[in-house]
């Protein structure tokens, strides 16, 4: 104890003087880089997104930003960082997320005390994408000009954002001016989502974000009758040929300028047609293949029924002949095995029918012992006919005799016998 109060008392001016002088640093330091309150706003920036999602609405500012920093050290926005963490925010459309707002220093010398807010509720919603028609409003047309149809390209585009969002939209607006000159429309113009009440919807996208405007204004501009020309590629199926079309309309009604117009040489093609590989009647929807600076006053749209048959053949094969209703004690002797039969139908169905199931037949029921003339008969398939006299010959001899006495010698049957 005596040694302890020996060192504690020793020198003692000394170390009071030594405490004295750190208080009064302390103190000094304090002062120099004492708290403070940066008076402007740090935007947050949203880090890690789930995939395919996004914020709607718009995110606060992070303010009231109390910071300790030496006094000689400039402050601004550069020099602090805010950012939130979504990767653990599942998409919705109907609920909100709270996160946390991280608040960092750029530079180190920086020390943040606090800063509001530290939290916040963000809607983070899935991302989808539909197809809208490009609508073209031109706005008061000058007095004594009648425009033709604006033609948008393209006519529909990919509108993409939050799903809430892009439900909203209805069309892309494309507006253009017609100018009182008389000039035609001929120009790119940048896409606007609306809804159905012609209100803007933001926050989409629209790709392509701009569409070409062509619209004939010139005071040569007319409109024209002509009928509908179908134009078809490619061939039906072997064996057939396109046997007749029916188009619905037959007419449509054109505009442009007389230059245009007679480019169409009295008739509106359609697009192409493909009969590739037909075998039956077809029913297409297609739109006209109109030269540039020819608009139709309608939808465009043309209904073509393409009718396809086989030209009718014949083909003529050696048929074998069975007797039917024939008894176990009687025989049944044919003047010749087999005959020549004539058959006629659709090609196609001609070379597609297998003839070595074609049987003829003489119907023998009611015949007793003796000889008699019968009638060739053949069965044929759905499609498949027989031509007139196409049965060669069509009657034979059929020779009954009894099991119980001996047939006739080859030279007797060769021989007519009269029909009892």
């Amino acid at each position: 104890m005596r040694r302890l109060g020996r060192f504690i008392f020793h020198n003692w001016p000394l170390k009071v003087g030594a405490v004295g002088l750190a208080v009064i640093l302390y103190g000094g330091m304090v002062i120099l880089q004492s708290t403070a309150v940066w008076p402007g706003t740090v935007a947050i920036t949203p880090v890690n997104y789930p995939a395919n999602s996004t914020i709607t609405g718009s995110l606060p500012a992070v303010g009231n930003i109390r910071y300790v920093a030496p006094p000689d050290l400039a402050i601004s926005v550069t020099s602090f960082r805010a950012q939130i963490d979504l990767s653990g925010v599942k998409p919705s459309e109907s609920e909100h997320a709270l996160v946390n707002v991280s608040l960092f220093a750029e530079d180190p010398r920086i020390q943040i005390i606090d800063y509001q807010p530290q939290q916040i509720s963000v809607m983070l919603e899935p991302i989808t994408t539909s197809t809208v028609p490009v609508v073209v409003a031109t706005g008061t047309v000058p007095t004594g000009l009648s425009p033709g149809a604006p033609v948008p390209d393209p006519t529909k585009v990919t509108i993409r954002g939050a799903s809430s969002d892009v439900r909203k939209v209805a069309y892309a607006l494309a507006q253009v001016r017609i100018d009182a000159s008389g000039l035609d429309v001929n120009q790119d113009v940048n896409l606007v989502a609306r809804d159905a009440a012609g209100d803007a919807v933001n926050n989409v996208t629209i790709e392509p974000a701009s569409a070409h405007v062509t619209i004939q204004v010139g005071s040569q501009l007319r409109t024209q009758s002509v009928p509908v020309n179908p134009v078809f590629v490619n061939s039906p199926a072997s064996g057939y040929r396109i046997s007749g079309i029916d188009v619905t309309p037959l007419v449509v009604e054109v505009e442009g300028q007389a230059d245009a117009l007679a480019a169409l040489n009295g008739m509106a093609d359609t697009k192409p047609i493909s009969v590739a590989g037909l075998t039956s009647d077809k029913t297409v929807i297609v739109g006209l293949d109109l030269p540039p600076g020819v608009t139709a006053t309608g939808s465009g749209q043309i209904q073509v029924i393409i009718h396809v048959k086989s030209p009718d053949s014949t083909l003529t094969v050696s048929v074998g002949i069975v007797p039917t209703g024939t008894r176990s004690d009687l025989i049944y002797q044919l003047s010749t095995p087999s005959v020549n039969v004539t058959i006629g139908g659709a090609a196609a169905a001609l070379n597609a029918f297998d003839t070595s199931t074609l049987v003829g037949s003489v119907s023998v029921g009611d015949l007793g012992p003796g000889t008699y003339t019968v009638t060739v008969s053949v069965s044929l398939p759905a499609g498949i006919k027989l031509v007139p006299g196409g049965i060669n010959p069509a009657q034979i001899s059929v020779t009954v005799t009894s099991t119980a006495s001996p047939g006739p010698s080859s030279s007797a049957s060769a021989r007519p016998s009269a029909i009892p």
